[in-house]
């Protein structure tokens, strides 16, 4: 033992207990000493001295027992001495400089007890010992992860969330590998093209262009041969051969990229490249390639499973637009109608530049155009164009019953008819043309453009056919419809004539005025924004309004006059030995009459107004000629604000 320590020891342990030795002894002596005398007064007080006296180092003695059994610091030295010397009476090394307990610990952590990992803020001290306060950290579960707000299967586009944790993992590839940027590019081997999909990257200088031409640059190898690339040593002059991506130098020296199948392609040709680079010369080696090569995998086994869900989700979409368009024409409106909501839902399931509809025109006895919507104001045919039916690429689809898939860009077929205009719609991109058809019958065509090549892929074919096939029993209806009203005189609803049988007395009324060389007028009848009336009141209050119409209009002329239903809103009818003249004051009433009369449909009231055609028939007209005036001045009046009659 260092004499140091010996001396501080003895001078602090043997002094006091050789006091209270002498203290005890003395009470001992005295107390015998009164026992033993004769003397009462001397014997009690020599009893009490010495009882006294052994009492008080008794107490002395246990009261240092108990100090020392217990931590405690006297006043002359403060607890980093005390604790010095407990390490000095315990043995422990000599040092010039006495080291406090956290100066042990961190010099030598291995000889720290392992505790726990406990997750919270404090730790409290135990009292049986003195050591230095622990940092403890809190950790939270919400920091190993980030919220994603999930949205319903109609609602998510897989598309969006795979680029999402594509760029996630670009990310990660940047941080692991030091890189100064790491791209995504997927390789398009019919047209020869690298499509840059996402990028992390430090520079300014990115290529603006998002498709490349495959070339002889380094990502276009990996792209055509499928293996791995590693360069470690890119010269300055030799940078903008190497990489395509940067629109200038970005002293580049390391690169590294690898390719990106897809599981359970037989054909072996990647479809993606995987690349990183770098400013450090040497930055990549068999490690760089491991977390590319893991990196890549990863990126496959979320193309499958974002493929699979990007199918489900067009498949839901598909299912619901099939759902709309059903419940659209479960009344079975007009063939218009019909055609809108199919174009509508059209524009919301596939890419699209203009949609066309073409079907039998049964006033030209013709096939034409029947709806045409483009985006823009880019047209390419109008409504009512006719169709060249025999040379024409829709026409092979209406003849063939078959779908029909164009390259426009290669393109030198008629699409339509040869007054076609020269438009951008039909000379860049792809069309697509799918036949209307039930029963194995052609009814129409329905024409989709989009500018890109290859826009359309065979699941969205099959959504325009699977919508195509929904509507076609609708034409079929309407076709048997019309055969059915060919043979009845009279409309079930209104209890007019049919247009047929209409026709027909108007021809022999014709006749007969030529004959007997009488006048004869042809009034034509519209209700007036009937579509409004029916959007208000539905199809009851149509209904209802037309046989508001129709009684009227039987209650107004004589025997002899035909009243005929010529369409869905309009009504015809026939004076005998009547002028034009006439006519218009006949047909003044009748507007004052309807306008001032309620319409009733259930619970359900309003008013409506017409507006009236009149043309007088002229000597050897024919019935064709006469509804042609008439129906030409109705469209006039109807141009003019409607509510009101006119002659031709």
């Amino acid at each position: 033992m260092p004499d140091k320590v010996r001396g501080r020891f003895r001078s602090n342990t043997l002094q006091p207990l050789l006091d209270e030795m002498v203290l005890a002894g003395a009470g001992v002596l005295l107390v015998f000493t009164g026992i033993f005398s004769i003397v009462p007064l001397t014997s009690i007080a020599s009893v009490g001295i010495g009882a006294f006296l052994f009492y008080a180092a008794y107490s002395v003695y246990r009261g240092k027992h108990i100090r020392e059994s217990a931590p405690n610091f006297d006043d002359e030295g403060s607890p980093q001495e005390v604790h010095s010397f407990r390490r000095e009476a315990a043995l422990v090394p000599d040092t010039d400089e006495l080291m406090t307990e956290q100066e042990e610990y961190e010099e030598e952590p291995w000889q720290q007890p392992e505790e726990p990992f406990v997750p919270v803020t404090t730790q409290q001290r135990s009292p049986q010992r003195s050591e230095p306060a622990k940092t403890a950290f809190t950790v939270s579960a919400q920091e190993y992860f980030e919220e994603i707000q999930r949205q319903p299967m109609s609602q998510a586009e897989p598309q969006s969330e795979f680029n999402t944790l594509l760029v996630k993992a670009l990310q990660i590839v940047k941080e692991v590998c030091f890189a100064h940027s790491v791209t995504f590019f997927w390789v398009k081997g019919e047209t020869r093209q690298l499509v840059l999909e996402a990028k992390v990257t430090d520079s300014d200088a990115f290529n603006q262009e998002r498709k490349i031409p495959i070339g002889s640059d380094i990502v276009s190898r990996i792209g055509v041969n499928g293996q791995p690339q590693l360069v470690n040593n890119i010269l300055p002059e030799t940078e903008r051969d190497i990489l395509c991506y940067y629109k200038n130098l970005q002293e580049i020296r390391s690169f590294i990229g690898v390719p990106v199948f897809y599981a359970g392609d037989q054909s072996g040709q990647p479809i993606a490249v995987l690349a990183a680079d770098s400013k450090a010369p040497d930055a990549y080696g068999e490690e760089s390639f491991a977390i590319l090569t893991h990196v890549s995998r990863l990126i496959s086994s979320m193309l499958i499973s974002y493929t699979e869900k990007y199918d489900l989700f067009a498949d839901v979409k598909l299912i619901e637009a099939g759902s709309k368009l059903k419940k659209r024409i479960t009344d079975h409106p007009p063939i218009t109608a019909v055609v809108n909501a199919l174009s509508e839902e059209l524009e919301n399931l596939i890419p699209w530049e203009s949609i066309t509809v073409v079907l039998y025109d049964d006033a030209q006895r013709e096939w034409g155009v029947a709806s045409v919507r483009v985006r823009g104001n880019d047209r390419f045919v109008s409504p009512k164009q006719l169709v060249d039916v025999e040379n024409s690429i829709v026409g092979r689809c209406i003849r063939t019953n078959s779908v029909q898939t164009v390259d426009l860009t290669k393109n030198k077929e008629m699409v339509f008819n040869d007054h076609e205009r020269a438009s951008d719609v039909l000379k860049n991109g792809t069309m697509v043309v799918v036949p209307v058809s039930s029963g194995g019958k052609s009814f129409g065509a329905v024409v989709v453009t989009e500018r890109r090549s290859n826009a359309y892929s065979k699941k969205d074919i099959a959504a325009v056919q699977f919508l195509a096939s929904i509507i076609a029993p609708e034409f079929e209806i309407f076709e048997l419809n019309t055969i059915l009203n060919e043979h009845i005189a009279l409309d079930e609803l209104t209890g007019t004539l049919t247009r047929k049988f209409f026709a027909s007395r108007l021809d022999e009324e014709l006749y007969r005025a030529t004959d007997r060389e009488e006048d004869l007028s042809l009034v034509f009848v519209t209700v007036h924004n009937l579509s409004d009336v029916q959007q208000r009141y539905g199809d009851d209050g149509r209904d209802a309004a037309l046989v508001h119409v129709a009684r009227h209009l039987r209650a107004s002329v004589r025997p002899y006059d035909a009243v005929g239903r010529y369409d869905a809103t309009t009504f015809t009818i026939t004076l005998a030995d009547t002028i034009a003249n006439d006519a218009y004051l006949w047909a003044e009433k009748l507007r004052n009459a309807i306008a001032g009369s309620i319409v009733s449909a259930g619970r359900k009231s309003f008013s409506i107004t017409v507006t009236i055609g009149i043309s007088g028939a002229s000597a050897k007209m024919t019935g064709a000629e006469l509804v042609k005036n008439a129906s030409h001045v109705l469209e006039l009046a109807k141009k003019a604000g409607g509510n009101i009659v006119r002659v031709f």
